[in-house]
């Protein structure tokens, strides 16, 4: 499986474009490319960028052209971009279509919740931005850092069971199922998705939190309609549940959580050490 991989990651890099003196103007959809391209030290090429780029904070300065799932096409054609990158949950499709019509290149990158995702994104916009040796450096990083911070949770039988909440909606919880970032993050940083029988992201009633029976609630750390730590534990469902009794929420950034982007280590790191605390993870180089 590794090879067919590596074979499809060779033939896009193949067929990859690079950018040139003359296309030096690149909007980015996406916060997890973004980072990348901060990453390999080609910030200068970007122009603009979407609301999910919050890190690094420079990236808060540039341009924005509205959340990535509802792009601006305006917003981006006034920025006078060469190229688009975004991921294949970017959108809507038709109004990137637009912006290919006026001549803007526009280039997608897989949205899939897998670290096979995280090296394709990396290697891809390296090439793209004359950057491949340092691309293939920092994917070797990565993809080392991510076996020292999952090394001390391997071997853990009894793992902790995480609901993965994204939002309350009427007083039910939208959780995350199988086949979702939420799901993949919770499996890498050794725990087990609570939430079974369905996929992606769907409102689930109390009394199924209630039989899930999450020893964690997961969320992302962020103002919003979620609900506070505090509410949200002891709230009607939750305080009969493990992570209610014993009042157990982790709370992450949601870029750095659910981006699948240069953080990911860092990210499995942590969540890794909340889930298991009497664990002590080897830090990340």
């Amino acid at each position: 499986m590794k090879i067919l991989i590596s074979l499809a990651i060779s033939m896009l890099l193949l067929n990859h474009p690079v950018v040139s003196a003359q296309t030096q103007r690149i909007v980015s959809a996406d916060g997890s490319l973004t980072e990348i391209v901060f990453a390999l030290g080609r910030e200068a090429l970007l122009v603009g960028v979407d609301t999910t780029s919050g890190f690094p904070v420079q990236a808060t300065r540039l341009p924005q052209i509205g959340y990535k799932r509802n792009i601006s096409a305006e917003g981006v054609l006034s920025l006078e971009p060469k190229v688009l990158i975004a991921t294949q949950d970017s959108g809507p499709d038709n109004v990137l279509r637009q912006i290919e019509a006026a001549g803007v290149e526009v280039l997608r990158y897989s949205a899939e919740p897998s670290l096979n995702a995280v090296r394709e994104k990396i290697l891809l916009v390296a090439k793209l931005v004359d950057r491949q040796a340092q691309g293939e450096q920092l994917w070797q990083r990565i993809e080392q850092n991510v076996v020292v911070a999952r090394r001390n949770f391997s071997p853990i039988e009894n793992r902790v069971r995480v609901l993965f909440v994204l939002s309350m909606a009427s007083g039910s919880p939208v959780v995350s199922g199988t086949h979702t970032q939420a799901a993949e993050m919770i499996h890498l940083a050794g725990g087990v998705n609570a939430a079974v029988g369905f996929t992606g992201y769907k409102s689930m009633p109390i009394e199924a939190v209630i039989a899930a029976q999450p020893d964690i609630i997961l969320m992302m750390d962020r103002t919003g309609d979620h609900g506070s730590s505090k509410t949200l534990l002891q709230g009607p469902g939750f305080n009969m549940t493990p992570a209610g009794r014993a009042q157990r929420l982790v709370t992450m950034d949601g870029m750095k959580m659910l981006g699948f982007g240069p953080r990911i280590a860092e990210a499995i790191s942590e969540l890794g050490r909340a889930f298991y605390p009497d664990k002590q993870g080897l830090a990340i180089q």
